[in-house]
């Protein structure tokens, strides 16, 4: 090491320069004339008594009577102690303020970024209790079960929420309580990255803990979460079985896209199929809800039309429902819908009935 890093260090243990410096010098030296310290460090000849003096009020060196004044240093195994102990102390320190600092609640930016998976995951928690209408999860089954009392909130709020579940082996979600206050669980042998998206505006995402160096991000943001929904309902959703749901009635969708894959063989074969819808108005951004009979289903795939369902690649450019309503015809689209009348959140089926 470097004599200057040693000296620092030393006055960084409490020791002035000069004392820091007349004492490295008499470990270099042995004993020695004070006179002579002096000369071979940086204390002015008559400063080095006083320094010396302090050093050896503090410990560090001991004081000869000679013809001359003579010092030595004095076996350094308290002194060396002591700096191990205020080492592991600042380094716990270190630790701790580092750790508070990547615990601290997030700022309200549009995207916040942490080295913390769990502050992610955390996060999420809190938007699922306060969630208005839909929660996407990307899970394993223990950060599912985990939430099940934010997830118990969410449910008696009357939001739809859909989890896809990378088991461990240690939890069966289908028979466990958590599975009641779900909408709907499927099940994928894969893991992936963990993600909460809720009511469009807000995700959370954090990448498997393979990663080498693991980070999390948090979004409040309308363009980001539709991104993220598409990963979602690509990857993460529509490719697995379901194992478990939670709501009795009627079916709710929350994916206009998965609707129209589920219903088009029946509005294909002219069945009457009665539905509800809540949105928004792409023009006002006020909520409403229209009930109605469907009666058109478009999308760009226009030459892949036949009575087979479409895919989600068919239906990834823009998709629309017609209904006809008490106040006549209303076009339904999906996320981020600009020229239909209403940007659907939840549709609703409320009947299907055969033509004779």
């Amino acid at each position: 090491m470097e004599r200057d890093e040693i000296l620092g260090g030393l006055e960084d243990a409490g020791l002035t320069s000069y004392q820091a410096d007349a004492y490295l010098t008499l470990l270099d030296m042995g004993v020695s004339p004070a006179v002579d310290v002096a000369r071979n460090c940086s204390v002015p000849v008559p400063r080095i008594y006083d320094v010396l003096t302090e050093l050896e009020q503090m410990g560090y060196v001991e004081t000869l009577d000679r013809e001359t004044l003579h010092a030595r240093a004095r076996e350094p195994a308290e002194f060396v102690r002591d700096l191990h102990d205020k080492s592991e102390r600042l380094s716990s320190v270190a630790e701790e303020i580092e750790d508070r600092w990547e615990a601290s609640p997030l700022g309200d930016n549009k995207m916040n970024v942490t080295k913390r998976v769990d502050t992610v995951v955390d996060h999420a928690e809190g938007l699922i209790r306060e969630a208005d209408s839909t929660v996407d999860l990307a899970v394993t089954d223990e950060q599912l079960v985990a939430y099940e009392s934010a997830l118990t909130e969410a449910f008696e709020a009357d939001v739809v929420v859909r989890a896809s579940v990378a088991p461990s082996g240690e939890v069966g979600i289908a028979d466990h309580p958590v599975s009641d206050v779900v909408s709907e669980i499927r099940e994928r042998p894969l893991p992936g990255p963990f993600c909460a998206l809720v009511d469009r505006t807000e995700a959370c995402l954090a990448p498997t803990t393979r990663m080498p160096d693991p980070y999390g991000v948090v979004i409040n943001d309308d363009i980001i979460p539709f991104i993220l929904r598409w990963y979602f309902q690509t990857c993460l959703w529509a490719n697995w079985e379901t194992v478990s749901r939670s709501r009795e009635g009627p079916p709710v969708y929350v994916c206009l896209e998965e609707f129209i894959r589920d219903v088009y063989p029946l509005w294909w074969d002219d069945a009457i199929v009665s539905v509800t819808v809540s949105g928004r108005d792409p023009d006002s951004g006020r909520d409403r809800e229209v009930s109605g009979v469907l009666t058109d289903i478009r999308y760009s795939a226009t030459s892949a039309r036949t009575g087979q369902r479409p895919t989600l690649t068919d239906l990834s450019g823009r998709a629309t429902v017609v209904l006809w309503t008490p106040d006549g015809r209303c076009t339904v689209g999906g996320w981020g819908a600009l020229d239909e009348d209403l940007e659907v959140k939840r549709v609703t089926v409320d009947g299907i009935e055969w033509l004779a």
